[in-house]
């Protein structure tokens, strides 16, 4: 009946959950949801798990509980008296400087072992996926750095045709607070795949010969090389739609209509979302036309903040206009950067939902762990109001003992979320960037859980 009742409330809150995250998602990449499904496997998957989990952790107990006899049921008073000659107790005598109450607290944690198994395991499951969703965090950001760092520009101006070199450059180094600029191709190329079928776009990238700006993040074999011709690298991105790729490996890209057979000789990691390749500039310009002419501009500026980024952006597209240049696009790297750590941040929050739900579980189990040993230890309460011990004395008993268990499961869910990081760094870096993510452990997560797990274990008590 417990297991009907969360469905009922917890599935139609799903549903709402799920429709207004891909309202979200869509926003981000620009389109309306025209209708509404939910796939029936979640339904079937749903329905299992909500009642089937709740029948299986009563069994265990329910089992317990059948086998108990009369006897020991009628005298059952809530004292666990066999612990008293426990390895804890003889532990707890050799300790100085503590209050009674808080040796009482030490105790009574470790008094019923099973119960704080289970509660122990929801909190170390639930900090552990905290702290591992703020190491991804770390770690997509880092690895995005690094990525960044293989066009080390400022800003990047795009035009819808191609123009001389010289000129567009010479403009760029104009501009005051420009100290660097680079031409470079940009193009739309298939791949012809070996069956005939034709690939989606791929964003093709011919740099500036000998580019002072790249330094790309190398998967595997080498960068472009001045006298390349048919040689081309690939980002891990395209790896995702043409997993068949390698390095060595010979492909057909489609460039305007015209095929050609290029040789694939390194593998670098991508920004999502967009899967490119990148050739000598050259030899690109003597196949497709336009030797010497550019469509991009990428520019350095002496200042990196966003504020000069953006005024030199502004000042360059109205240097370019009033020069009868027309600009299709000027965009600073820092705006490149935040929209794609924005989507980054749409499953961040997604997988801390689930890690806060799961600690607010956690907390809940705590709460009646807590509930169930003060019903059990009445007797033993009263004993101690008995003998002198007043309201606070007894405040410091249950609240010591929530916060002792809170500190052991802070402490193990440090120790878990170290794989947990790593497993799901592996797994996010697979699905967006076809490559793991540059590990960098959260501490921030740590302490942000450790002050979490305090509040919960106090108003748990």
């Amino acid at each position: 009946l417990l297991a009907v009742m969360a469905l009922a409330i917890g599935i139609p809150l799903g549903t709402m959950g799920a429709f207004a995250l891909a309202n979200y998602i869509a926003d981000l990449v620009n389109f309306d949801i025209a209708s509404y499904a939910i796939d029936p496997q979640v339904w079937l998957l749903d329905l299992a798990v909500g009642l089937g989990v709740p029948l299986i952790a009563a069994f265990v107990p329910i089992r317990s509980a059948t086998k108990t006899t009369v006897r020991e049921a009628l005298s059952d008073q809530g004292m666990n008296l066999r612990a008293r000659g426990s390895f804890i107790d003889r532990m707890l005598r050799r300790v100085r400087g503590l209050s009674r109450p808080y040796i009482l607290s030490m105790r009574n944690t470790f008094r019923r072992k099973t119960r704080l198994l289970l509660t122990l395991t929801t909190l170390i499951l639930g900090g552990g996926i905290f702290i591992a969703v703020f190491t991804v965090r770390a770690s997509l950001l880092t690895t995005l750095d690094g990525m960044f760092d293989y066009i080390d520009y400022d800003v990047v101006v795009s035009f819808p045709r191609g123009h001389r070199a010289d000129r567009l450059l010479d403009h760029a180094l104009a501009e005051p607070g420009v100290v660097a600029a680079e031409g470079w191709r940009f193009n739309s190329v298939r791949r012809i795949r070996d069956d005939g079928t034709e690939s989606m776009n791929i964003g093709l990238r011919a740099p500036a010969k000998e580019s002072a700006l790249v330094n790309p993040t190398l998967v595997e074999g080498r960068w472009l090389l001045p006298g390349d011709t048919n040689a081309v690298v690939v980002n891990t991105i395209l790896l995702r739609e043409e997993p068949d790729i390698g390095v060595g490996d010979q492909i057909t890209l489609k460039i305007e209509g015209e095929e050609s057979a290029w040789v694939v000789v390194g593998l670098v990691k991508g920004t999502p979302p967009e899967p490119q390749v990148y050739v000598n500039q050259r030899h690109f310009s003597e196949l497709v036309g336009g030797v010497g002419r550019i469509g991009v501009v990428f520019v350095v500026t002496d200042q990196h903040d966003l504020a000069t980024q953006a005024r030199v952006a502004e000042n360059l597209e109205a240097r370019f206009e009033s020069a009868g240049i027309e600009v299709s696009d000027a965009e600073t790297s820092a705006t490149e950067e935040g929209q794609i750590i924005n989507q980054f941040n749409v499953l961040i929050g997604f997988l801390l939902i689930m890690a806060v739900l799961l600690a607010v579980v956690g907390a809940i189990g705590l709460m009646g762990a807590m509930s169930l040993n003060i019903i059990e230890r009445t007797r033993e309460i009263g004993v101690l109001r008995a003998i002198g011990a007043g309201n606070s004395s007894i405040f410091r008993i249950v609240t010591a003992e929530s916060l002792l268990i809170g500190a052991i499961s802070w402490a193990a869910a440090v120790v878990v979320s170290i794989p947990l990081g790593l497993a799901m760094n592996r797994l996010v870096g697979d699905a967006i960037m076809e490559a793991p993510l540059i590990y960098r452990f959260s501490v921030g997560g740590v302490l942000i859980w450790l002050a979490l797990i305090a509040v919960l274990s106090f108003v748990a008590s």
